[in-house]
């Protein structure tokens, strides 16, 4: 897999672009887009001070590319590596197996999965907006996007003008998707509920019994009916980090999108006699835990907008679940493919058939993403039977097998699409879109009128 350094990607047209939203979809797109050459402008609706407690798994397709970005100093002071995932009885606490990621497979992939809090990434990426010279305008909320000209109409009454609007405003009520839609998409609530977590490591290895799950590198995932929980330590909070992944009964609209406001746990009936004992204790420990119920919204049949001047990104274009494994790696692979292709542009009048390039190579990828993020959680909160005794017999020839094909197929039938998505680089595969047809792109003139 080739590695391509960031530092030869610069762009040949310098294009003026606005990004909506400043979560990590935004701040990313701003701070790549602007160190390759571009004019960028950020807009976000709020003050830009939100810090989530919650883990972001970073697996090597996007640690990959946060490498590639210059990125590396960054990770090494805030990351945790992970090189195996600990799968336990949700209700009795008892190990079933162990899925090591060895050495050599994360060698061949040339990074490590890592688990990042949320806060730290956003504060990495917004300490490169500010290195970069990146304008950031917070408390700036977007209430319409013109098309013709290209214009992003702010509350306050300001107008601004550009060549291309990259839409990373999140999942819900996505004022970008309206733009390239030209209609709100249908938003479903769901008893889906993710709760969030943490507890202080000094606690945990104080408790004799809780100090054994504190396994600097294990991501630790308790399996249940209906549920599951992820689990880990990060070193550099010092805090064990967890979720609590369960369906709810009861009205959540509440929680449909939150990620801040905190609650005492004895707010939520969550059947506490469902889970371990440690889990129970974990729970009791919590100073306040923050529910996100997740809102299920239909994948948009386009990214781009029927013109070619607005482009979806991040949970705006390929909505998630919230402790999806790969939702932010998505985001992330998002804006190294759009930047590579801009960057290959001579003229601004190119640009909308190099957005084509990338709705084709990134719906594909993030439908597939999106499916395998579903199957993989029924798969993990299966109810008793036959379907979980099989599944737990899988994973337990993972740590017990001693015939090593017995083991590979166990390992490839759990968590080989798993790993698939590992290896995928989207520099690679919009290098290979370039080479086909970057050269008709070039020649071609474009009828398309970008003034404003």
């Amino acid at each position: 897999m080739p590695d391509i350094p960031f530092t030869s990607r610069k762009a040949s047209v310098s294009a003026r672009i606005t990004i909506i939203g400043a979560s990590i979809t935004g701040l990313a797109t701003a701070c790549i887009l602007r160190r390759s050459g571009h004019e960028v402008l950020v807009v976000e609706k709020s003050d830009g001070k939100y810090r989530s407690p919650g883990i972001i798994p970073s697996p090597p397709n996007m640690t990959r590319v946060l490498q590639r970005w210059g990125l590396q100093p960054y990770l090494t002071k805030s990351g945790m590596i992970v090189d195996q995932f600990r799968f336990l009885e949700g209700q009795s606490g008892k190990t079933i197996g162990v899925l090591k990621l060895y050495e050599e497979l994360l060698r061949d992939l040339m990074a490590d999965f890592l688990l990042i809090h949320h806060g730290d990434l956003i504060s990495i990426f917004q300490d490169l907006a500010h290195r970069e010279g990146v304008e950031i305008r917070y408390n700036t909320a977007v209430v319409k996007i013109e098309r013709v000209p290209l214009t992003a109409l702010l509350e306050n009454g300001d107008v601004l003008y550009s060549d291309l609007v990259v839409g990373a405003d999140g999942p819900l009520r996505s004022i970008s998707r309206d733009a390239v839609l030209l209609r709100q998409i249908e938003e479903l609530p769901t008893q889906h509920v993710c709760f969030s977590f943490s507890v202080s490591l000094e606690a945990l290895q104080a408790d004799a019994e809780l100090e054994g799950i504190c396994a600097q590198r294990n991501w630790n995932m308790w399996l249940g009916d209906g549920f599951v929980i992820y689990g880990a330590c990060h070193r550099a909070s010092n805090r064990y980090s967890l979720c609590i992944t369960t369906e709810m009964e009861g009205d959540m609209t509440e929680y449909q999108g939150n990620w801040t406001k905190q609650y005492p746990v004895d707010h939520f009936d969550m059947k506490l006699e469902r889970f371990e004992p440690r889990i129970r204790k974990l729970l009791k420990m919590a100073e306040f835990i923050i529910p996100t119920c997740h809102v299920y919204i239909p994948e948009p049949e386009n990214l781009i907008c029927d013109l070619d001047k607005v482009i979806l990104a991040g949970q705006s274009a390929h909505p998630t679940m919230p402790d999806g494994m790969h939702s932010t790696a998505m985001c992330i692979e998002d804006v190294d493919a759009l930047d590579y292709l801009l960057t290959r542009i001579k003229h601004i009048d190119e640009i909308p058939r190099v957005l084509s390039a990338h709705e084709e190579l990134r719906m594909e990828r993030c439908t597939h993403a999106r499916d395998w993020e579903s199957r993989k959680l029924k798969m993990l909160t299966l109810l008793q039977g036959e379907d979980r005794d099989m599944r737990d017999a899988k994973m337990r020839c993972l740590s017990e097998c001693e015939d090593m094909e017995e083991k590979e197929y166990a390992f490839n039938d759990l968590w080989g699409e798993e790993v698939d998505f590992y290896a995928y680089d989207p520099i690679e595969q919009a290098d290979n879109w370039w080479s086909m047809y970057g050269t008709v792109i070039s020649r071609r003139p474009s009828t398309t009128d970008f003034s404003c």
